[in-house]
């Protein structure tokens, strides 16, 4: 007999049981990427729990259009909003008894009751067919690329730090225009803790972000409204990271920037399917040069 579970609202108390499921699974998020999700939408990330307080899974939501989340309440309309579901994470010794299930109805009810017209999330292979019962659509794969960064020796220098303090309006409307999502608040709170670059040089335009890992450097957001611009600006982060183990994600329509990752000794590990319920977001992935990751696309 499935044991029953009740579902809540989790609290930055339950991370160190969301890091033990990341370990489990040999994901690559640290306690600051559940701090992020917390604090981003925190009425949206729940946990499961067996009769008797012991937990049993997790699962992220993030809302990246619309308002600001000190602006919301249950119940609110959010008109073109778009919404990430992730860490749909279920404790090794209680799968199979459709927890993760739960968890992904009480996150798509969450987001429903909003007015959410658009929700995403990255599916591996053992989630897809879950997500399409749910009401997903695929959209494209991503690609993982794995390796050790290396230097340039000849490095394109109009790459510069992009800062909390740094304000660039062409690039925020750069990625707006490629990922067809409002991303500035998410932007900004990786923006406070980790490494990015920009670039501007007439027409071409583009940035690269990253974020600390358990088991690599997690290169993204990346978006270059040029090839050139891209793989000048992913240079400079494999420069900035030189000899660490990384990860980038890239869509599969960029074959540009796969071409890149191969030719920088990067390899194939994984594959994620991009997937969509409700209104379909008008993106250019061949413009991608990195997703954040799948918490967040």
């Amino acid at each position: 007999m499935k044991n029953p579970i009740t579902i809540r609202q989790m609290l930055p108390t339950d991370i160190p049981f969301g890091m033990q499921l990341v370990q489990q699974a040999g994901w690559n998020q640290l306690e600051a990427d559940w701090h992020r999700a917390l604090a981003l939408h925190p009425e949206g990330c729940f946990l499961a729990e067996q009769v008797g307080g012991s937990a049993a899974g997790t699962v992220t939501t993030c809302i990246l259009d619309g308002r600001q989340p000190g602006g919301r309440h249950s119940g609110d309309r959010q008109p073109g909003a778009v919404a990430w579901i992730a860490m749909v994470l279920v404790d090794a010794s209680m799968r199979n008894q459709g927890i993760g299930q739960q968890l992904m109805e009480r996150a798509i009810a969450h987001l429903d009751g909003m007015g959410i017209e658009t929700v995403r999330l990255d599916a591996t292979v053992f989630g897809k067919g879950l997500y399409e019962k749910l009401g997903f659509q695929e959209e494209y794969e991503v690609v993982r690329m794995k390796g050790v960064s290396k230097m340039h020796e000849r490095l394109d220098d109009e790459a510069m730090p992009w800062t909390p303090e740094t304000s660039v309006p062409p690039v925020l409307n750069l990625d707006f225009r490629i990922t067809g999502t409002h991303r500035e608040a998410f932007l900004h709170s990786l923006l406070r803790s980790n490494t990015f670059y920009y670039s501007m040089f007439e027409d071409d335009l583009a940035y690269a972000g990253s974020r600390k890992g358990r088991n690599a450097v997690q290169l993204g957001p990346a978006v270059a409204s040029t090839p050139e611009a891209g793989r000048q600006i992913c240079d400079a982060m494999l420069h900035h990271f030189h000899g660490l183990p990384v990860f980038i994600d890239i869509p599969v329509p960029n074959k540009a920037a796969l071409r890149w990752a191969k030719a920088n000794g990067l390899e194939e590990q994984r594959r994620f399917i991009r997937m969509y319920r409700g209104k379909k977001i008008d993106d250019k992935p061949e413009l991608i040069w990195a997703s954040s990751g799948p918490e967040k696309g």
